[in-house]
């Protein structure tokens, strides 16, 4: 009997020992599953507190997988962020892109300023909406620097393009830099226009002014020796005084020309002062209204702030803008609705501004890279100074010459001043 009572306990104990096993590694299990599906989802905020002397070891371990995945987290981020930091930085736009499936991975804020774009998960989002852009994105060639210019909303902007292939996860991607040297280039052509002016004006007058002279004075004695020649011999003596004075008179000319053009070469001395931008374009409207009435182009004059003030040379940026305003005439003629308006304003970058606009012919593609270059006009009679000068004035402001142009539908010049005044 007794036999029979200590089997039967030993029995009990042991189902119960197993039982308990049983519920031990279904709990274990159950945080086990747990713990991996937490490393399915990235989620190492759990802490496992130990109750348990039978789970301490293994929950030791679980939060020291924790800690140490919560630090390469963090450690990844802190470098993402270094990373973005750096990209926002530099002057580059940068864009990445996956090469099967075109999904962007990288672009950074300059890219997105340099072209006007919002951010973007495709690149195919630009094919029906900046095709120049697109294909040059696409085609651009690896391990080449590349001179382009990108054409967006009726603006040319040069950029110096560089691209380049990477792996990450088995994926191949395009790595793409864009440098924006418009401004450099504007700079190194207005300094190599200048020294060809400045060579070209010095020999002209050198070479023409004698000429001039000489032949000034050879029309004069051929005059006082008229009386005394032969009948004979006066149809030759009248050629040759009027050739000497034809000879005089395009000497005059050409002087006058180099003396038009040696202006641009000159250094020019700011006299700044504080002014109101929409008083100087009054200034300006009532000086040219009475010409653009009798030509029927109608004038007006708007602004949305009409207490901006900027620290400009008051008497160059108005001749910046009588220029403006002299081609634009020229644009909307034909035109039986003509119509020029004069702006001025802050940008929404916190800018002062004025703007030229037109509704005139526009300017054609191919010849936006061409207006500020000295001599190139589209006009019969005009002189190709205008422009060039103008955007001398506006660099030496330290201001920025912007240009939106379409065919058919007119032009506007505007001129952004770095900050406001008052």
């Amino acid at each position: 009997m007794e036999t029979d009572t200590i089997l039967s306990i030993c029995l009990s104990v042991a189902v119960i020992a197993i039982i308990y096993l049983i519920y031990l590694y279904r709990r274990i299990m159950g945080d086990v599953n747990d713990f991996f599906e937490a490393i399915k989802y990235r989620d190492f905020s759990r802490k496992y507190v130990i109750k348990h002397k039978r789970k301490s070891h293994l929950y030791r371990k679980f939060n020291i997988v924790n800690e140490t995945f919560l630090a390469l987290n963090k450690d990844k981020e802190i470098k993402q962020q270094y990373l973005k930091r750096i990209l926002e930085l530099i002057d580059t736009g940068i864009l990445a892109y996956d090469t099967e499936t075109y999904d962007v991975l990288l672009m950074n804020e300059v890219l997105i300023n340099m072209f006007g774009i919002p951010h973007i998960k495709n690149v195919h989002w630009l094919k029906n909406r900046h095709e120049n852009l697109y294909s040059e994105l696409i085609e651009i060639p690896l391990g080449i620097s590349r001179l382009i210019t990108i054409n967006l909303d009726n603006e040319s902007i040069k950029t110096l393009a560089n691209a380049s292939a990477f792996q990450a996860e088995d994926r191949n991607y395009k790595l793409i830099a864009f440098h924006n040297i418009h401004t450099t280039l504007e700079e190194i052509e207005s300094s190599a226009w200048k020294g060809l002016l400045n060579v070209m004006t010095h020999e002209i007058m050198n070479s023409i002014a004698p000429v001039s002279s000489l032949a000034d004075t050879m029309k004069k004695r051929i005059a006082s020796v008229k009386e005394r020649i032969s009948a004979e011999l006066m149809p030759d003596c009248e050629d040759i005084e009027v050739a000497m004075g034809t000879i005089h008179r395009r000497s005059e000319g050409l002087l006058r020309f180099a003396n038009t053009y040696r202006n641009l070469s000159k250094t020019i001395v700011l006299e700044k002062q504080d002014v109101n931008l929409y008083e100087l374009l009054k200034a300006v409207y009532q000086l040219m209204i009475p010409s653009l009435q009798q030509k029927g182009i109608q004038l007006e004059i708007k602004t949305n702030n009409p207490d901006v003030v900027a620290s400009i040379d008051r008497g160059l940026m108005e001749q910046v803008v009588i220029n403006c305003v002299t081609n634009a005439m020229h644009a909307v003629k034909g035109n039986p609705e003509a119509r020029i308006v004069l702006f001025s304003g802050i940008s929404n970058e916190k800018e002062p501004f004025l703007t030229i606009a037109d509704n005139g012919c526009g300017i054609p593609l191919e010849n936006r890279d061409k207006i500020f270059i000295p001599f190139f006009s589209t006009r019969k009679n005009g002189s190709g100074i205008g422009l060039s000068l103008s955007r001398e004035i506006v660099k030496l402001h330290d201001a920025r010459l912007q240009i939106q142009s379409k065919e058919g539908v007119g032009s506007a010049f505007k001129v952004l001043f770095s900050e406001v005044k008052g």
